[in-house]
């Protein structure tokens, strides 16, 4: 299957990423764009971490390290961060508890990671389950190539299980029709999103801390 090469920059994710970013591992790295803004952020040492060999050689020109591996077989040791970014890269696992498990072995005590997962419940979804369909598409919450998908409830335990604990949680997306709203619109989608993240939300964003062991 050819795959698409992921770039951007997630405001959404990049809202919850702490102050202490000194080092950080982005998984499912894409081209290397978050990366980048996060050295432009300042922090002093970004390793990527992507599947695909074209993602990599785009990555390896802004960040310090790229590795390429598939994260189901990954078990990454030596190296310690201060946190992880998981960007809409744990749906495409078959097993993404395992990793969050094995990833509390390079991050250093009180350290973080900041997951965001596609809403399989986002109200425009719903309406296509509804009408009968159930079709993959080339990106979005269909894609071809997730292997799981999450809600609101199960999206929030797969964070905060696994030696980890949320302490930050948002659904990212909004009110059908805000945009007629005008200058209200924002906070029309805020508001919706707290209202009903499990319908509103297009994305879940978490952070969660390392627990003692």
């Amino acid at each position: 299957m050819e795959r698409h090469v992921y770039g951007g920059v997630n405001a959404a994710v990049a809202g919850l990423i702490p102050t202490d970013r000194r080092r950080v591992l982005d998984l499912g790295c894409g081209d290397g764009s978050f990366g980048r803004w996060l050295k432009q952020q300042g922090s002093d040492w970004v390793t990527g971490v992507t599947i695909q060999d074209e993602e990599a050689r785009r990555a390896a020109s802004g960040l310090d390290e790229v590795i390429c591996t598939d994260l189901d077989r990954w078990n990454p040791v030596g190296e310690h961060y201060d946190g992880v970014v998981a960007s809409h890269v744990l749906e495409h696992l078959a097993d993404p508890a395992s990793l969050l498990q094995r990833l509390k072995g390079v991050v250093v005590p009180g350290g973080w990671v900041v997951v965001a997962l596609p809403n399989a419940l986002f109200w425009r979804q719903r309406l296509e389950f509804l009408s009968g369909r159930f079709q993959y598409s080339k990106g979005g919450i269909m894609d071809a190539t997730h292997l799981r998908f999450f809600d609101w409830s199960t999206a929030h335990h797969l964070v905060d299980q696994n030696g980890w604990r949320v302490e930050a949680a948002l659904a990212d997306g909004g009110l059908p029709g805000s945009r007629f709203f005008g200058s209200w619109r924002d906070s029309m989608d805020r508001w919706a999103c707290r209202v009903w993240p499990a319908g509103f939300g297009f994305q879940f964003v978490f952070r969660a801390r390392l627990q003692a062991s």
